[in-house]
């Protein structure tokens, strides 16, 4: 069952995160990382360099959270990343953009993890992937660190991404495609667009005299 931030009237939809939400939660790990660096506290240095990944991948891949976390360093390669997704067997592979390759070799790098080796360890096991249910706690504490009123659960990060590449491109029918859905409709319903986000931008269209 999805998990919520729930309010005074019950469950609610899922939404996607904040443009400044997200930045925000990415500056706490940012800052948690640079008081463990002063600190020479190693362990602390990488969980929070790891937790500041995991945001910034699951804002730039549009995985599911349990994809997400299984990710190994073997499924990067030559510019690109291969996945199996879990929930439906069916492959993915695409080039990555340039900006986001690199960053991902620098956090392999400087994180010294190699072939084989999960990008997002947990504590328990030499080799071991942080689990569903760690990562979503990671992401709730992040959240009501920065005060998150809307209800998020995991999907928000994919939620995100989706939100974000509708608004930018235009481009549905693509969407749809990357998020398996079975109709534009649904897509729409995903991100969360309805009549208030319509009325909302063309309000704000323009294209002068």
């Amino acid at each position: 069952m999805t998990r919520v931030f729930r309010n005074n009237f019950g469950r609610k939809t899922v939404k996607p995160f904040k443009k400044e939400d997200i930045n925000s939660m990415i500056v706490v790990c940012k800052k948690n990382k640079q008081q463990a660096e002063e600190s020479n506290n190693n362990e602390q240095i990488y969980l929070w360099d790891r937790n500041y990944m995991m945001l910034h991948l699951g804002r730039n891949l549009a995985f599911r959270i349990e994809d997400l976390v299984q990710l190994k360093i073997n499924n990067f390669n030559n510019g690109g990343i291969y996945w199996r997704e879990f929930k439906t067997g069916k492959e993915q592979s695409f080039e990555l953009h340039p900006t986001l390759r690199k960053e991902i070799d620098d956090y392999i790098n400087r994180n010294k993890l190699v072939d084989g080796e999960y990008l997002f360890k947990s504590r328990k096991g030499s080799n071991k992937p942080i689990t569903r249910q760690r990562a979503w706690q990671i992401i709730k504490q992040l959240a009501e660190e920065v005060k998150v009123s809307y209800p998020v659960a995991t999907h928000s990060l994919r939620k995100y991404f989706a939100r974000q590449y509708y608004e930018q491109t235009g481009d549905l029918i693509g969407l749809k495609e990357m998020l398996n859905h079975s109709s534009e409709v649904v897509t729409l319903r995903y991100i969360c667009w309805d009549e208030d986000t319509k009325n909302s931008k063309r309000k704000n269209f323009y294209l002068g005299g």
